[in-house]
């Protein structure tokens, strides 16, 4: 039989074995299950696809400007005076020759009643004085004709010559009269002369007590009310043509080397649900001005500018009533434009490598590279000339998400496939 200290041995080999056979098995265990976790498939990611389609890329830069109309005329008061009355008002539309507003003379219409009567008595002076003419040359002519018949007769001795003398004498003594009533009609005829004149000065500035409308226009201000006094070109109301809406821009240097004339712009309105409207560069200044040369073409107002910029017009394609005069708007100038071309948004292309790519999805729901060609650059959308077609789906991969060749994907909830 076993001794005790045999048995006790046996035992411990026993129990060594058993936990050897243990750990045996849980180190099977363990490479199984790191074998499994490691040679584990990825589990699929959620992508957003995008559907590549055809449209238009634009390049554009964002200015302010200033509304003006082509024809604007400011018009003025044509002498001193005060305003009797004002006959339109702000936003109205007038024709060419239309009554604006009427300025009070009450001076000047007693000046030329007055002017009016001396008028006509000078005009009977100058008609009595003609008649003068004729009796005297009239006069002139029987005393001649009696001075030859007394010259006759003292030839012959019938009279003395001492009457022939005095026949004489009444002859130059009409001539005179003669002379001096032609005198008389010229100074008359000149003096009648002066006071048409004078009348024709007065009822000029009658006629500027009506201001009219040089051509057709609306009113687009007007700076006095009835009853102001008003000194020589005080400004009275600014008219304008709507024929033709201007847009003046002060370009920054930067943009303005990239504006060319006829690019297309758009205008609207400052505020919400402004409406747009489309027009083209009209005209761009040579060169850039200095903020004191800017002041002196905007007739002295102030401009808070510190940079240089180069003036430029928009023209509008439709004219419009609907932007005032005055107001500020915004002006996007398209600078360059792709249209009908494949575009794609900004966010889908990946630019970590040396050539931009795409993800696309393959035929296994699997992830891919596709290497693209871009060509104009927009705000949010990219041309792309070739790498894709329109129709295709690109992926757009999640923020936190670094995709691989081969990652399984699978549309997130929401996507059109």
């Amino acid at each position: 039989m076993m001794g005790h200290y045999q048995k006790k041995k046996f035992k411990t080999g026993i129990q060594w074995l058993a936990w050897s056979g243990v750990l045996a098995a849980l180190s099977a265990g363990g490479y199984l299950t790191y074998f499994l976790v490691v040679n584990r498939p990825p589990e699929a990611v959620a992508v957003s696809l995008v559907t590549v389609e055809r449209g238009n890329v634009e390049t554009a830069i964002n200015e302010s400007g200033t509304v003006e109309l082509r024809e604007q005329r400011v018009v003025k008061s044509p002498t001193d005076g005060a305003v009797e009355r004002v006959l339109v008002k702000p936003g109205q539309k007038v024709r060419s020759g239309q009554v604006l507003l009427t300025l009070r003379y009450p001076e000047r219409k007693v000046a030329i009643a007055k002017h009016e009567l001396e008028i006509r008595e000078q005009e009977f002076t100058v008609v009595r004085n003609r008649e003068k003419i004729v009796e005297a040359q009239q006069q002139l002519t029987a005393e001649q004709r009696e001075l030859s018949k007394l010259s006759s007769l003292a030839k012959v001795g019938a009279v003395a010559q001492q009457q022939v003398q005095k026949q004489e004498d009444t002859v130059r003594a009409d001539q005179a009269k003669v002379r001096d009533a032609q005198a008389e009609a010229r100074i008359s005829a000149l003096k009648l002369e002066s006071l048409e004149l004078e009348r024709q000065r007065i009822q000029q500035q009658l006629k500027d007590t009506i201001v009219s409308a040089p051509f057709d226009s609306a009113v687009l201000g007007v700076y006095v009310k009835d009853g102001d006094g008003v000194q020589f070109r005080t400004n009275l109301l600014t008219l304008g043509d709507l024929k033709e809406v201007l847009v003046k821009l002060q370009l920054s240097t930067l943009n303005a080397a990239r504006v060319r004339v006829n690019q297309v712009a758009r205008v609207n309105a400052i505020g919400p649900s402004a409406q747009k409207f489309t027009g083209r560069v009209q005209s761009l200044y040579p060169q850039a001005l200095t903020p004191e040369e800017t002041q002196k073409q905007e007739g002295g107002s102030q401009n808070q500018s510190t940079q240089s910029v180069v003036p430029a017009t928009v023209l509008l394609d439709t004219p419009t009533s609907k932007l005032l005069p005055g107001s500020r708007v915004n002006v996007e100038v398209v600078l360059e434009q792709r249209q009908n071309v494949v575009v794609l948004s900004t966010e889908a292309i990946q630019r970590s490598e040396a050539q931009p790519f795409v993800w696309v999805r393959d035929s296994q729901n699997k992830a891919q590279k596709r290497t693209i060609n871009l060509g104009l650059e927009g705000l949010v959308t990219v041309e792309v000339t070739s790498g894709l077609r329109a129709g295709e789906q690109i992926i757009v991969p999640p923020a936190q998400s670094q995709l691989k060749p081969g990652t399984p994907v699978t549309p997130s909830e929401g996507t059109q496939e």
